[in-house]
């Protein structure tokens, strides 16, 4: 257990408020200790949290302590924890909540690898129907993580979700329960912070689907989104495409349409992830699927056809700052990308932290030449287009002209995959990485 300053931990029969009555410690956190209590005027088992009075910022960690409870305390919900009462006796600050009974989230992945697949989508849904209430609020938890899930099962064996610790929630327009911090700090845990976190920018709503996207993620193959050092961490999410669900654990058998929901969940920009309630919806999509009540037909995928899965038009957004030095922070994948055209600092930046090697091609210059696996091309001449197609090293391009009306033409003259700017860095290798791999499955085929 942690260590809280040289206090002891209280012992127990210690009556706080004269109606709490301590029973055993429970555990122990950066704020303070939790104990069983038994509340004696209604002879209940509660669980009971004192704040650590040894923090060195003690006004402070009043402040958030009790905030923390007033937030909690706003939300009511199935899969959220009852707040009883919060208050000072002397010097102790105290939050007595429901007594949760069940395991957490993390203790349980680690004992079972990763989850079932109906348990993970179960325990999915809830947290998404929470959700829901939260951002109607609006509140924000920004700190959502398999230490922070517990899971009940109730008197017939079915799951229940419950969500806890809102030390780094807020509500946004409340003057007691609004934010603590400001823009421009990371907070959070580094594993399952948005990318909008990670720089320290405004955080919504949007944050809490991409940190139950990164909880979806280890619940379905096991294992963390991203390793690493907490720096290596942090860039990964501004930057790097994750790899699919399905293909970090392919024997887990999760359907496509279920990896393609957990990816958007993961998408960099805000605006590109589903809400709350649209995720509620998706994954009982996924569950009828699963239990052959339904079948996906052409109108019902999340890619429409072909055009729709060439094409990326990502929302515009400001770019990080760009910093040299952390392109040697990531190992190379060995594969080269001759880049024709003039492209923001940054996106060189990400393509090198996804683990592709960019370089400046000349116009002319043959890319089989160089070594390339892959060519990136601003379109501003299908000749040349149509010319390094025939090289053999399959083509990305970028255009800003008419998508559809444009594409054919591309595909007609060979281009594997096609994208509008803004380009953003992790859709862009994804891209670069799927037409290289098509293009050695052709090869091998070919042989």
């Amino acid at each position: 257990m942690t260590e809280l300053g040289s206090a002891p931990p209280l012992r127990p029969g210690t009556v706080i408020a004269g109606r709490y009555v301590i029973d055993s410690l429970l555990g122990e956190g950066g704020m303070g200790r939790v104990y069983q209590a038994t509340q004696v005027n209604l002879r209940r088992d509660i669980a009971l949290k004192l704040l650590d009075n040894n923090n060195p910022d003690r006004e402070m960690g009043h402040r958030r302590f009790l905030r923390e409870a007033r937030v909690a305390s706003a939300l009511r919900h199935p899969n959220a924890v009852e707040i009883y009462d919060v208050g000072i006796d002397g010097a102790h600050v105290f939050i007595a909540m429901e007594l949760l009974t069940g395991t957490v989230l993390r203790d349980l992945i680690e004992e079972e690898v990763r989850l079932p697949l109906a348990d993970a989508l179960e325990l999915s849904s809830q947290i998404a129907d929470l959700l829901i209430a939260a951002h109607a609020l609006p509140l924000v938890h920004r700190d959502l993580k398999p230490e922070n899930i517990f899971v009940e099962h109730d008197r017939n064996g079915a799951l229940r979700a419950r969500v806890v610790d809102f030390g780094l929630a807020f509500i946004a327009g409340d003057e007691e329960t609004g934010r603590l911090t400001k823009e421009g700090l990371v907070v959070g845990t580094p594993a399952f912070l948005s990318p909008e976190q990670a720089r320290g920018a405004h955080v919504g709503p949007a944050a809490d689907i991409y940190s139950l996207g990164c909880v979806m993620y280890e619940m379905l193959t096991g294992q963390v989104l991203f390793r690493g050092s907490q720096m290596n961490i942090l860039t990964q999410h501004i930057y790097v495409a994750p790899i699919s669900p399905r293909e970090r654990m392919p024997e887990a058998g999760i359907p496509s349409d279920l990896d393609d929901l957990v990816l958007r969940m993961l998408s960099k920009s805000p605006e590109d992830r589903p809400t709350a309630a649209t995720l509620v919806e998706a994954i009982a999509r996924v569950k009828g699927t699963l239990a052959g009540q339904r079948h996906r037909g052409r109108d019902d995928r999340m890619l429409q056809g072909r055009a729709e899965r060439m094409i990326s038009v990502p929302a515009a957004q400001a770019p990080p700052k760009f910093d040299p030095d952390a392109v040697k922070q990531f190992d190379a994948e060995g594969i080269q990308v001759g880049v024709i055209g003039t492209f923001e600092d940054e996106l060189w930046f990400g393509l090198a932290s996804n683990g592709l090697f960019p370089e400046v091609l000349e116009a002319h210059q043959d890319p089989r030449a160089v070594l390339c696996d892959v060519v990136l091309s601003v379109v501003d001449n299908l000749e040349h287009l149509s010319a390094l197609t025939k090289t053999g090293v399959p083509v990305v391009a970028v255009t800003g002209a008419n998508r559809t009306e444009l594409l054919a033409e591309l595909l007609r003259r060979g281009v594997s995959d096609v994208l509008c700017p803004p380009v953003r860095a992790d859709e862009l290798a994804r891209k670069l990485r799927r037409a290289v791999e098509r293009n050695r499955r052709q090869l091998e085929r070919n042989r």
